[in-house]
């Protein structure tokens, strides 16, 4: 031990027992997405006003363009977005969600969102009722945050 941590406190006393460890996540990503899932499903009224506003075609098209990938799908020859082969379809799936959210704000069970730290509740309430809808169609690969910040990150910028 330095005289810095000494002089802030960061050693061991006389007689102090060593500091407990520090809990390490056990859980995978897909666990702990799902978890926040099904507090937000039962919760919230998400799932009904998705099941009102998304058609079966329009989630089984964001699903096969998930299949393939946020990148892979927003990837083109000519380096531009706009022309790759599920813009369309992630655009729509895009602005679907920040569309969404301001209509979700008057909802009185969205006061209920299980609270994030640093994602928008309201946005992650809004994921996590889309992956429950996959889920119940038998989607091969869910959404989740990870495929909305690179969906921000590719399409917040364009006109």
């Amino acid at each position: 031990m330095g005289v810095f941590d000494f002089l802030k406190g960061g050693g061991r006393g006389v007689g102090d027992a060593p500091n407990p460890p520090v809990s390490k996540e056990t859980r995978s990503y897909d666990e702990l997405i799902d978890e926040i899932m099904e507090w937000n499903i039962e919760h919230t009224d998400i799932l009904e006003v998705l099941r009102k506003e998304v058609e079966e075609e329009r989630l089984a098209t964001w699903s096969r363009a998930l299949e393939v990938g946020v990148r892979k799908g927003l990837a083109s020859p000519s380096g531009k977005v706009e022309e790759s082969p599920f813009y369309s379809t992630f655009l729509d799936l895009y602005q679907y969600v920040n569309r969404l959210r301001p209509k979700l704000l008057t909802n009185p069970t969205m006061q209920h969102v299980k609270k994030m730290e640093k994602s928008d509740s309201l946005c992650m309430c809004i994921i996590c009722g889309i992956r429950a809808l996959q889920m119940e169609s038998g989607a091969k690969r869910l959404f989740n945050t990870l495929h909305w910040i690179l969906l921000e990150r590719y399409l917040s910028n364009l006109p």
